[in-house]
């Protein structure tokens, strides 16, 4: 059996850093003693701002990728051989941070379990469908020859080793 490819380790330890982050975004607002639920949907909704943006943020120093990925010496790079910019970033990203903001709205919305149809949760179809397309995600970066998934390919993007 083969060893996997540094890059798809790191693609995925970065995605992890990714995530916590957005995590703390989103649990941040749903510390306050008041509806949790709905403001749990305001902070879905800043995580998932974040992951939209994350690989375009302008700084110099990072060179356009998120925080994770420069920490972990990877970067996303334009098939084209264009920069990244902060609308590349919304379209490469736009699956993870689509699917998170999209339970976000839920939640804003209907709260955890408000919103239901004949007895099924709204929120919950809404999670369920946004989980299988992270795992979809994944699955395809662990699969892919080059390790692209389908925000890579709206994006015409591929993650490369880059100095940290």
């Amino acid at each position: 059996m083969s060893k996997p490819h540094p890059v798809r380790v790191r693609r995925f330890a970065a995605a992890t850093l990714d995530a916590a982050i957005a995590l703390v975004l989103a649990l941040a607002p749903a510390t306050a003693p008041i509806e949790k639920a709905r403001l749990f949907g305001v902070g879905l909704l800043l995580a998932a701002a974040y992951l939209l943006l994350r690989d375009g943020i302008p700084y110099a120093e990072w060179g356009a990728r998120s925080p994770a990925k420069r920490l972990l010496g990877i970067r996303p790079y334009r098939i084209s051989g264009e920069p990244m910019t902060l609308a590349a970033s919304v379209r490469r990203n736009l699956t993870v941070g689509g699917a998170v903001g999209a339970v976000g709205l839920a939640n804003l919305v209907g709260g955890f379990r408000g919103l239901a149809v004949a007895g099924v949760s709204i929120t919950d179809i809404v999670l369920y469908g946004a989980a299988g397309l992270l795992v979809v995600e994944a699955l395809l970066v662990a699969v892919d020859p080059v390790g692209r998934r389908i925000g890579d390919r709206l994006a015409r993007t591929r993650v490369i080793e880059a100095r940290a």
